[in-house]
């Protein structure tokens, strides 16, 4: 951050940094009236619509009380990726929420040149529907965001969860001091985050994209560096890949959500099932092992591992290493008897939610999960 930040002579740029830590610093003055579980979630919300399956998750239980949704961060560079998130918070009510966006901006729209049968979504819903935001170029960087809400948490408080490239992440440990504080990127993370959540690679090992596609060497740094005494839970691809949610989505969502709309245009051909890698990532993220007895759901998942810590590779593969003296750091798997169905029509409850029904009843009624 510019270290004249608030002299007279400030930049446009200096300006509008300075006014979101304030703005975070209110809204972390008033985060103490909430009960839910503080989290920050960085998103590659452009290339899948998994990532707004995961923002519906998030602002529906920031909704119930059961977590705070303190930022969230764009780690893909089209413009429309922070205008898509803007208009999911809009949505269930959270247009205050904070957004940051990768630099530099771009004007990319998705294009399936794999299968071509996938279909853009994010420019879609950023021009059709309600958002706060009007202008991605506005929003403070990831690492601006991240040290002002960090810098104003109470200590190790604060959940990450990572659903895409590392690239906000290892920018954020690479952070020199500035004017917002004076720790160091690995000393902020250490002083105020409690767990990161990743979406990435595959266990024990294997090549997943997340790790091995647009920013290997970013996966490398936080995977391979990240502060040793902060815990790191991994949801696998394989994990995410065997739960399909969405399903009759059309049946149980307004027709105005703006989900709804996303999954049908980029699902396409009248279908809005797809994998839940993401979402999947969130769902754990907020409720932990233990699930919600708000909600009346009980344990969805559980550690697959006791021991040991993931490397990422320079090709970025990944693998786990086996190593007794580490033990905060764990991949997922479901605990027995949860099904991927059962997970599935859980999330797809959650994606089709009316923002305007506050309430945690509907999901007591559910049949389709253990109990606590």
């Amino acid at each position: 951050m510019d270290t004249h930040l608030f002299r007279s002579t400030m930049s446009l740029g200096g300006i509008i940094i300075a006014l979101w830590a304030v703005f975070l610093s209110v809204r972390a003055d008033s985060a103490s009236s909430y009960r839910g579980k503080p989290i920050i979630i960085d998103t590659d919300i452009f290339s899948d619509v998994d990532d707004v399956g995961s923002l519906a998750i998030a602002n529906v239980l920031h909704n119930f009380g059961l977590a705070d949704l303190r930022g969230v961060a764009i780690n893909t560079h089209s413009k429309y990726g922070a205008l898509a998130a803007s208009v999911i918070n809009t949505y269930f009510g959270n247009g205050d929420i904070p957004i940051a966006a990768v630099r530099p901006l771009t004007n990319e729209t998705f294009v399936d040149t794999r299968d071509f049968v996938l279909g853009e979504y994010a420019s879609k819903i950023a021009y059709n529907w309600p958002r706060s935001l009007n202008d991605s170029s506005t929003t403070p960087t990831p690492v601006e965001m991240y040290r002002s809400v960090l810098s104003s948490a109470t200590n190790k408080s604060i959940t990450l969860i990572s659903l895409g490239f590392l690239t906000n992440l290892a920018a954020l440990l690479n952070s020199p001091p500035d004017d917002i504080t004076p720790l160091a990127g690995p000393g902020l993370v250490s002083a105020k985050v409690k767990k990161l959540v990743i979406m990435g690679g595959r266990y024990p090992s294997g090549w997943e994209f997340n790790f091995a596609g647009a920013d290997r060497a970013s996966a490398q740094q936080v995977v391979n560096n990240w502060p040793r005494q902060v815990p790191v839970t991994y949801s696998g691809y394989e994990l995410g890949k065997s739960i399909l949610s969405g399903e009759k989505l059309a049946n149980y969502a307004r027709p105005d959500s703006p989900v709804l709309a996303a999954y049908q245009w980029y699902v396409g051909r009248c279908s809005t099932v797809r994998e839940s890698w993401d979402p999947v990532t969130t769902l754990y993220g907020i409720l932990g092992l233990e699930g919600s007895r708000e909600l009346g759901i009980g344990k969805l998942f559980a550690y697959a591992n006791e021991i040991g810590y993931n490397e990422v590779l320079a090709d970025g593969t990944n693998a786990w290493v086996n190593d007794s003296s580490v033990s905060n750091q764990h991949w997922l798997t479901l605990v027995d008897g949860v099904t991927n169905t059962s997970v599935a029509e859980l999330l797809s409850q959650f994606f089709a939610h009316d923002p305007s029904d506050r309430s945690c009843f509907i999901y007591k009624s559910l049949d389709i999960l253990p109990r606590e």
